[in-house]
C-alpha cells in the first residue's frame, strides 16, 4: 500500500513539472520575441540632454498635431522638437538663462532627414520643419540657437565628423534663405562622438544616432 501511495505522488510530481516546463519556455519565446519588437521600434522625442547626450533617439512615428505659436499654427508632433522649443520660450526662462544653463539642453529635428551620404540633400517632408523652426526665431528675435549634426559609429570618423559639420552648414544655410540667419550664432559636426548604439547593430538601431539637433545659445 505504501508503494502504491508512493508511486501516485511521483506520478503527480512528474505531470506537474512537465505542465511547468512547457508553459516556462513558452513564456520565454514570448518575452524573446517581445524584446526584439522593442529594439526595432522608433523611440523617444525631443529632450534634455546631459553633458555626455547629445541628441536623442528619433521622435516616434505618429500623426501630427497642431501647435500653437502666438495665434500662429504650426502641424508638428506633441512634445517634438516645435512644441518644446516654444512651450520654453514662452515660459521665459530664456531671458535669465546662461550659456552653461543652455548648452546640454538639445532639441532634436524630428522630421528632417537628408538623403543617404547626401549633406545638401533633404527627404521629402523635411522642408516643413525648417520652416517652423524660422517662424518660432522670427515670433521670438531675441533667441539665438545652435545647429548640430550627428553620425553613427560606422565608417571613418574623420569623413563622419565632416558629413556632420557639412549638414549643420546645410540647415544654417537653409533657414538663412528663411531670414534667420542672424539668430544662428554657430554650427557644430559631432560625428559619432555622442552615437550610443553599437556600430554592429541593426540600421534601424542605428538610425537614433544620426540625427541633426538645435538648441539655444546666447
Amino acid at each position: 500500500m505504501k508503494k502504491l501511495v508512493l508511486c501516485l505522488a511521483l506520478a503527480t510530481v512528474a505531470v506537474s513539472c512537465k505542465k511547468i516546463q512547457a508553459g516556462g519556455n513558452k513564456n520565454i519565446i514570448k518575452m524573446e520575441e517581445g524584446a526584439e519588437r522593442y529594439s526595432d521600434d522608433v523611440q523617444g522625442g525631443g529632450e534634455s540632454h546631459g553633458t555626455e547626450g547629445h541628441g536623442t533617439e528619433h521622435a516616434e512615428k505618429k500623426a501630427q498635431v497642431s501647435i500653437d505659436l502666438n495665434g500662429v499654427a504650426l502641424k508638428g508632433f506633441a512634445n517634438g522638437m516645435e512644441d518644446n522649443m516654444i512651450k520654453y520660450l514662452k515660459s521665459g526662462q530664456y531671458a535669465t538663462a546662461t550659456e552653461d544653463g543652455l548648452k546640454n539642453v538639445w532639441y532634436n529635428f524630428d522630421n528632417v532627414n537628408f538623403k543617404m551620404g547626401s549633406s545638401n540633400q533633404l527627404e521629402a517632408g523635411s522642408q516643413e520643419q525648417l520652416d517652423n523652426l524660422a517662424k518660432i526665431l522670427k515670433a521670438f528675435p531675441e533667441a539665438k540657437v545652435k545647429i548640430g549634426g550627428y553620425t553613427d559609429k560606422t565608417g571613418d570618423e574623420a569623413k563622419n565628423v565632416q558629413l556632420s559639420k557639412a549638414r549643420a552648414e546645410f540647415i544654417k544655410s537653409e533657414l538663412s534663405k528663411l531670414g534667420v540667419d542672424a539668430q544662428i550664432v554657430s554650427v557644430d559636426g559631432y560625428g559619432s562622438q555622442f552615437a550610443k548604439v553599437d556600430a554592429k547593430a541593426s540600421d534601424a538601431e542605428r538610425a537614433s544616432d544620426r540625427k541633426m539637433a538645435v538648441r539655444f545659445t546666447k
